[in-house]
C-alpha cells in the first residue's frame, strides 16, 4: 500500500517537508542575494548525494552553509586619473579648463617633434639596417651584394 513519498526509501532520498523547506529558505535567499543562479545552487546541492539519507534537510542545510559563495564586492566604476579640459579637451588634473584656455599660460609643445622626428628616425633606422646588411656578409666571409641606393 503506497502512502506517499515516504513509503519507499528511494523517494525519501530527496524529500524535504514544507516546514523544512521554509527553514532552508533564508539560506537559499542568501545564495541568491550573492548572485547565484538556480543552476549554481543545483550544482552545489545535488552531486554526490548518498544513496540513503535519514535527514535530507540536514544534508541540504550543511551544503548551503558550507558552500555559500563569498560576498562579491559591488562593481565600482573606476574614476579617471585625469579630467578633460572643457574647451580644448586636453587632459587636466582636476575638472574644469586648462591654464592656456583660462588665459593663465601658454600651451606647451607636445613631447617629440611629430612628423619631422618620425621622418628623421625612420631614415636613421634604414641607414642602420643597410649598414648591418652590408657588414654581415663580410663577417661571415662573403662579399656584400651590390645594393641599389
Amino acid at each position: 500500500m503506497d502512502t506517499g513519498p515516504t513509503s519507499k526509501p528511494e523517494s525519501r532520498r530527496r524529500y524535504v517537508s514544507r516546514a523544512e523547506a521554509l527553514e532552508l529558505a533564508p539560506l537559499v535567499s542568501r545564495w541568491l542575494e550573492r548572485g547565484s543562479t538556480a543552476v549554481e545552487l543545483a550544482r552545489a546541492l545535488l552531486p554526490g548525494l548518498p544513496a540513503t539519507m535519514h535527514s535530507p534537510a540536514a544534508v541540504i542545510r550543511y551544503r548551503l552553509e558550507r558552500r555559500m559563495p563569498s560576498v562579491q564586492a559591488p562593481d565600482v566604476p573606476s574614476t579617471a586619473r585625469y579630467a578633460e579640459c572643457g574647451k580644448c579637451h586636453d587632459p587636466v588634473p582636476r575638472p574644469g579648463i586648462c591654464r592656456p584656455c583660462a588665459g593663465l599660460g601658454t600651451r606647451q609643445a607636445a613631447v617629440g617633434g611629430g612628423a619631422a622626428v618620425a621622418h628623421t628616425g625612420a631614415a636613421r633606422a634604414r641607414d642602420a639596417m643597410r649598414a648591418a646588411r652590408t657588414a654581415m656578409p663580410r663577417y661571415l666571409g662573403h662579399e656584400p651584394a651590390a645594393t641599389a641606393s
